[in-house]
């Protein structure tokens, strides 16, 4: 029946009463079982989302850099040495294609802040990109699980397993993250209100 028994959780795919490791994944992708690395694009694609519309806010660039995460992911999986680190390595792949693109397309993801003329035209959407830009603003640490929770609306359960936190530490992160969005957007909440 497998090295697991049925009653304990494992993450990723169910197969003879326990779901497969990262590192079962990889092997196997890396025998080129397209199937295997299907699950571990299924387990991390919400992860590299938010990693990368942490960096930029263009959501058709942050289509096409995560896409491209993951083929390169397919490609250089021969080149993973350590499968249980294929989380980590495969952040680091969508972080070298955000640098990458950005300096050959002459883009930034370091947004400067908006001038008091720019937020004369307050409205819904300047309100939102102020918001998203403060939170690309925050240490990658901070930014992430704000992301994962505030944007993309993930649960606290989902965001643990997501980023391997016990809930304390999450719920300390998201804590310390929120403040931080507070303290740099009391200027523009007290110019706008």
């Amino acid at each position: 029946m497998g090295n697991h028994p049925p009653d304990m959780e494992h993450r990723g795919t169910p197969y003879a009463g326990f779901m497969r490791t990262d590192k079962e994944l990889v092997k196997l992708a890396q025998a080129r079982d397209a199937g295997a690395f299907e699950e571990l694009v299924r387990r991390y694609a919400r992860l590299v989302w938010a990693t990368v519309s942490g960096m930029i806010r263009d959501r058709s660039w942050t289509e096409d850099i995560v896409q491209e995460t993951f083929l390169n992911a397919w490609k250089s999986l021969s080149q993973l040495e350590k499968p249980a680190a294929f989380r980590p390595w495969t952040l680091s792949i969508a972080r070298r294609l955000v640098f990458r693109h950005t300096q050959m397309q002459g883009r930034s993801f370091d947004l400067p802040k908006p001038t008091p003329e720019e937020l004369s035209n307050l409205d819904q959407e300047t309100t939102r990109d102020h918001v998203q830009a403060a939170i690309q603003r925050l240490p990658e640490r901070y930014r992430l699980p704000v992301t994962l929770r505030f944007l993309n609306e993930m649960d606290y359960a989902g965001i643990s397993q997501e980023l391997e936190l016990s809930n304390g530490a999450l719920r300390g992160l998201l804590n310390r993250g929120v403040k931080m969005l507070k303290l740099e957007l009391e200027p523009f909440w007290k110019k706008n209100r």
